[in-house]
């Protein structure tokens, strides 16, 4: 198999069309980026360019190999790059959850964030209720899972305070409760309320139902289309900062005097030890639910 520096100085002739922009784009002499062309075609006992005007241009053979040689390129950079993440203690993959009830676009600028640090890890995401995460933390089936705290079930995991998530009362911008400064108890128990379907070990599952005629949906996304669709009223649980979602209103409650919010966790299977990488997606977490989206910009 022919060496990758050699297919790396044929991929750089070929993307900027000359010998010289390919040995500055490499780094190095276009003598050296010539000879290491001549010692492919050589080797493949083939014509790579055709060198009869100013600049060289890929011939056919060139042109068939071009794409297969990329590919070559790229597989050898990636288990060089891998190599270098396991000796260095550095996941390839990291699985990690997150609570159905908090809203997926809220973590848009933190997944960000870890590409840019790591960007040859490969994260796994998923959305799940909190008895389901707990679970799969306990399987050791997620390296690190984003949940509302759960009292008394600590003695199954590790686990880092993260923050709080806003608890909003929201309606659709053409609901009845739009038009109205404060919104009376008896209004919340006769109105439709929109509801995520707790899991049996989440705090709010009882804590948050308030009317007698209750929609149940099982994602954030689904609460707020519900929402939007005028169907009825319901609490999103919000990283501070995320914006009110487009259609719909908060409003305040009679019963609701103040604001109020929910306190997360990060948990991750007992006695696991917590690399480079898990620390430095908790912290930034802990980031996400203190200073908010802010935290972010």
């Amino acid at each position: 198999m022919s060496s990758t520096e050699l297919l790396r100085s044929f991929i750089a002739a070929a993307d900027t069309g000359s010998f010289s922009a390919a040995g500055r784009l490499l780094g190095k002499h276009q003598a050296t980026i010539s000879g290491n062309i001549a010692r492919l075609e050589d080797e493949l006992a083939v014509i790579l360019f055709d060198r009869v005007g100013k600049y060289p241009q890929l011939s056919e053979a060139g042109l068939a190999l071009y794409d297969s040689a990329k590919l070559v390129v790229e597989s050898s950079e990636r288990f060089n790059r891998n190599a270098l993440n396991l000796s260095s203690n550095i996941p390839v993959t990291l699985n990690l959850g997150f609570d159905e009830a908090l809203p997926a676009g809220a973590f848009n600028n933190f997944l960000r964030c870890v590409r840019r640090k790591y960007p040859h890890l490969k994260l796994h995401l998923i959305r799940a209720n909190n008895a389901r995460l707990l679970k799969l933390v306990e399987k050791g089936e997620l390296s690190l899972a984003v949940t509302m705290t759960l009292e008394g079930t600590s003695q199954a995991y590790e686990f880092k305070a993260l923050g709080f998530a806003q608890i909003r009362l929201l309606c659709s911008d053409q609901h009845p409760f739009a038009s109205k400064r404060t919104v009376s108890n008896d209004d919340l128990l006769h109105a439709t309320q929109v509801m995520h379907k707790w899991s049996e070990i989440n705090p709010l599952k009882e804590l948050s139902r308030m009317s007698s005629d209750v929609w149940e949906c099982q994602t954030h996304e689904m609460v707020l289309e519900a929402i939007r669709a005028n169907i009825g009223w319901g609490f999103s649980s919000d990283i501070i900062g995320t914006a009110i979602p487009e259609g719909t209103i908060e409003f305040k409650a009679e019963f609701a005097g103040t604001d109020f919010a929910a306190q997360y966790d990060c948990i991750w299977p007992k006695s696991h030890p917590i690399t480079e990488v898990e620390s430095y997606i908790i912290n930034k977490l802990s980031d996400l639910f203190s200073l908010g989206q802010a935290a972010f910009n």
